[in-house]
């Protein structure tokens, strides 16, 4: 009950929920009726990198509603962000610089493998009274394994 969602069309929450994970859509709805956003402490945007009209947007209400209501507070996230251009925006409705926090972080490697690429790796054989073989062997295309 402590945690609950909010879709464009469905909703779980009670008087108990203090964390509400919601959509960029939910949450510019609501500021149309309280763009202070009265009674929430925090709004965490993930993947702020990810620009769009609603995300622009959200991020132009949310710095009118820091400069009016001064126990908000907004962390923006993202593994790519240009920390310094979010903070110089966010900057003049704060009484001083927003600080950054940086985590350091690195990336996976990443290697596609299709499906022929398995059966090799994995010495995997299509068995010859499978019907992918069967349907392979009247000409149905495919690979051996007829996908």
């Amino acid at each position: 009950d402590t945690v609950g969602y909010s879709v464009r069309l469905d909703r779980k929450a009670s008087r108990r929920t203090r964390l509400m994970f919601c959509t960029t859509g939910v949450l510019l709805r609501r500021m149309q009726s309280d763009p202070t956003l009265t009674g929430t402490s925090h709004v965490v945007v993930d993947e702020v990198h990810e620009r769009s009209v609603d995300c622009d947007l959200l991020l132009l209400l949310l710095r009118e509603a820091l400069a009016r209501n001064k126990a908000l507070k907004v962390v923006l996230m993202s593994a790519t962000l240009d920390a310094a251009a979010f903070a110089e925006y966010f900057a003049p409705a704060l009484s001083s610089s927003p600080p950054v926090v940086t985590i350091p972080g690195f990336t996976h490697p990443v290697r596609d493998l299709f499906l022929e690429d398995v059966f090799e790796l994995t010495g995997y054989r299509v068995g010859a009274k499978s019907r992918y073989a069967k349907r392979d062997a009247k000409g149905g295309g495919g690979t051996a394994a007829g996908v």
